[in-house]
């Protein structure tokens, strides 16, 4: 048997196997939105902020570093106050519960969990969390941080009075750079 009699139908039939090969391989799926995308718009840059303390004058500078976590399923912070790390914490999603966590430590031993709900408008974020003291005191608090466009946003932070009623305690407004 001739060369050329073989080789002509080994390469058609390799032509249509690539063929079919390509023809058979899946259509990359869409990646499925994250269960973090309210949180995500304050990752990237260093968000800051001038806090000037009304009974003494003085002045903390603050700077906020948000990222995602190495393996994308938190996003993590840490916040210096005047050049020293203050706070360090994450975001993550619960599926069990369905909500979106928090979880961070202070400098000076406190703790704090709590839960971030976003508004359907996609604007503000309603936090509610206990800081637990290092005496193991408990406090509960809520707070807000209510989007100003694509580098800043309010953060406002509410007490319970000794009614019950809840009453703010701050509001600082905070800029990416």
């Amino acid at each position: 048997m001739p060369l050329r009699t073989l080789v002509l139908p080994c390469l058609l039939l390799c032509v249509f196997a690539v063929h079919a090969v390509a023809q058979s391989q899946p259509v990359p799926a869409k990646a499925a939105a994250s269960p973090l995308e309210p949180v995500a718009w304050l990752v990237g840059g260093t968000w800051t902020s001038d806090i000037k303390d009304p009974q003494d004058n003085s002045v903390t500078h603050v700077e906020n570093h948000i990222s995602w976590a190495p393996n994308h399923q938190a996003i993590q912070f840490v916040t210096d106050f005047n050049g020293k790390p203050h706070y360090n914490g994450f975001y993550a999603y619960n599926p069990a519960t369905k909500t979106i966590g928090f979880y961070y430590s202070n400098s000076e031993g406190q703790l704090t969990i709590g839960t971030a709900t976003p508004d359907p408008d996609g604007k503000t974020l309603h936090q509610e969390f206990d800081v637990m003291q290092p005496d193991g005191k408990t406090q509960h608090v809520k707070s807000t941080i209510m989007r100003d466009g694509n580098d800043a946003y309010w953060f406002s932070v509410f007490l319970q009075d000794k009614t019950g009623e809840w009453a703010p305690m701050f509001k600082i407004r905070y800029e990416r750079k």
